[in-house]
């Protein structure tokens, strides 16, 4: 060992014998290292399912939100809507929820989430961006129940828009159906008509849209003409509740010049009305 550490006399068996040695060492060291490698692609394996756990929960939860968002953006769509109308209704309006909603065949109500505590009275107009709904029935001090004009005991004064002709609309029990079996014969109404609050009775303020014309019997056969309701009943969850009217809600069509020669026409036959328009008062009585 002096001879070796003084004149390096071992150095190249040293040298030989690393070589030979050196693939028993690689050998031995395979076991370790494949238990290495496993460790490590297992671990690798757990990260990798953990990160996807994590991402796809992360993916619901942003389609839950993004769900979510869409249906703000749907109602706040429709506020928009709600308010655009009620700057063209009048002095006050007051929106209102609907909190729940009956439309079987013998019963067509809703009930708002208004009531005395917010003003609301019994006989107020309840419509929402498209046209009339009904009117408030009763009132209690957080609820108010409306009776929808398409139940089977409600009846609205109606204008036929365009012709000026006068007519009363009855609920049939069915969410989309109105009747109007009072027309004259001479009635000149077409399908696509569209039915307005004529303001007899004041009860509903008058140039709301109610109704559109859908069928008209032909001439010599028997029948009624019908009618569906612009506002979407079983739908829209918001509601407005009128007090002062100034301008009559903005009709959804254009319709003709005709319009402003009908006018005249409604003042004067508004005193020449068909004797069937004003069945017994029992239709205001009705609207109650």
């Amino acid at each position: 060992m002096i001879v070796d550490y003084r004149h390096k006399q071992l150095d190249g068996l040293r040298d030989l014998l690393t070589t030979v040695t050196h693939p028993i060492h690689m050998i031995a060291e395979i076991p370790a290292s494949a238990i290495d490698w496993i460790a490590e692609q297992f671990s690798s394996h757990q990260t990798l399912l953990s990160e996807n756990r994590q991402l796809h929960q992360q993916n619901l939860q942003l389609k839950g939100e993004m769900l979510r968002f869409q249906s703000l953006e749907e109602e706040n769509s429709r506020l928009r809507m709600q308010l655009g109308a009620t700057l063209k209704v009048g002095e006050r309006v007051t929106l209102a929820e609907l909190v729940g909603i009956n439309l079987t065949p013998y019963k067509q109500q809703a009930t708002i989430s208004k009531g005395s505590a917010s003003s609301v009275y019994q006989g107020q107009t309840v419509i929402n961006a498209s046209g009339v709904m009904g009117q408030v029935i009763q009132v209690t001090p957080f609820r108010s129940t409306v009776l929808l004009i398409t139940d089977s005991l409600h009846s609205i004064p109606v204008r036929v828009r365009g012709s000026g002709v006068l007519t009363i609309a009855h609920g049939t029990g069915h969410i989309d159906r109105l009747e109007l079996p009072y027309l004259p014969d001479s009635a000149n109404v077409r399908v696509g008509d569209l039915l307005v609050t004529s303001g007899l009775g004041e009860r509903f303020p008058p140039d709301y849209p109610v109704a559109r014309i859908t069928e008209v019997p032909e001439p010599g056969t028997s029948g009624t003409v019908a009618a569906t309701p612009m506002a979407n009943l079983s739908q829209n969850r918001q509601v407005m509740l009128v007090w002062n009217i100034d301008n009559a809600l903005e009709l959804p069509v254009a319709d003709t010049a005709a319009e402003s020669e009908a006018i005249p026409d409604e003042e004067s036959s508004s005193g020449t009305r068909p004797a069937t328009q004003e069945q017994p008062g029992n239709d205001e009585q009705r609207d109650g």
